[in-house]
């Protein structure tokens, strides 16, 4: 018998049943002028529509993320949020498989429900720059350079060592899920991978899996797709690599058709690419992935500006879980969702 899990204090999270809550659709944004671009702008209207379900995972209860460093010591660093817990304290993995499976089975016809690990990269030494000489200094002086003080800034950095451990963490949760919670029985693991092509996230995605499905004879491929980018500014960090070099790298990945080998969207002589844009790359990204993907458990590894816009509009709002400053405490972390996706009434 699966109950929720109690978060440190004397209360515990109340057993309330598992329910879908609508969230609006992500609304259209009018494509930027020509002095903001030329950005990853998608005009294509909303597929679906997409909700959170609620009362599987924490990070989608409002109410238990007031405090993001205790949310994340306590749950990230455990069950990537998970709440359903067996009577001897054991995450229930099967449970929540179960609960998946049933959503799915008793699904409207156009309707279906994904589960997504979201993983954001390690630490970069562009995230150590703002660290060591804080934001300001990074948006006067810093980012413009491609190297500062033995810090290699850009383009396309790779993580440090720091990172490198941050990733090879997530990876060590993951063992410990499959080895004594029955995660690959229950047949939770990740079946379908999608990435950013930035080495950092790459990088990231090797580390956390090489030994646990990039290693095998039949390891997944993962996917790269563009709009999986961080935000598109003039910072040298934001420049990514050149494709063929990367995939040298890491030869795990497959391009998405018409990916160009150099970087076509960068450019050093722009401003921050607006919110609005980046909202609705990110829409087309999942959109794509509900309408194509006939696998249900889904891991991304990207961004925070990604990872903020993928859950804006379907799971709390951004100002409760992704407060100003979260970069700081959720580099290198990973969290799960439950979505559930139905046609868009603002469907073409």
């Amino acid at each position: 018998m699966s109950t929720p899990v109690q978060i440190p204090s004397d209360e515990p999270v109340p057993a309330i049943p598992v329910e879908v809550t609508e969230t609006d659709p992500i609304p259209d944004q009018p494509i930027p002028e020509k002095k903001y671009g030329p950005y990853l702008v998608s005009d294509r209207r909303p597929i679906f529509q997409y909700s959170v379900v609620r009362n599987l995972f924490l990070q989608s209860l409002p109410e238990y993320l007031v405090d993001q460093n205790e949310f994340n010591a306590h749950y990230f660093s455990k069950n990537f949020g998970l709440m359903l817990y067996t009577d001897d304290d054991q995450p229930d993995w099967k449970a929540f498989v179960d609960k998946v499976n049933e959503l799915n089975e008793n699904a409207e016809p156009d309707e279906c429900y994904k589960v997504f690990y979201l993983a954001r990269h390690g630490q970069g030494p562009h995230n150590e720059a703002i660290e060591l000489y804080t934001q300001a200094v990074w948006e006067a002086k810093i980012g413009m350079r491609k190297e500062y003080k033995g810090l290699k800034l850009g383009p396309d950095p790779d993580l440090t060592e720091k990172g490198k451990n941050e990733a090879l963490s997530i990876g060590n949760i993951w063992k410990t899920q499959l080895q004594h919670h029955s995660l690959f029985e229950a047949g939770a693991l990740p079946q379908k991978f999608y990435a950013s092509p930035f080495t950092r996230a790459l990088r990231t995605l090797e580390l956390t899996w090489q030994d646990i499905v990039l290693d095998l004879p039949d390891a997944p491929r993962v996917k790269i797709r563009e709009n999986l980018r961080e935000t598109i500014g003039y910072h040298w960090c934001d420049q990514r690599g050149v494709m063929k070099e990367v995939k040298e790298v890491f030869p795990w990945i497959d391009l998405e058709d018409g990916m160009h080998d150099e970087d076509k969207i960068w450019t050093e002589m722009r401003e921050d690419e607006r919110c609005g844009s980046m909202d609705n790359r990110l829409r087309e990204v999942i959109d794509d992935i509900f309408m194509e993907d006939g696998e249900t458990f889904i891991s991304i590894t990207a961004h925070s500006g990604c990872l903020r816009c993928v859950m804006r509009g379907k799971c709390t709002p951004p100002s409760t879980i992704l407060p100003l400053g979260w970069e700081s405490r959720w580099i290198g972390l990973m969290m799960g969702c439950l979505y559930s996706g139905r046609p868009s009434t603002l469907r073409a």
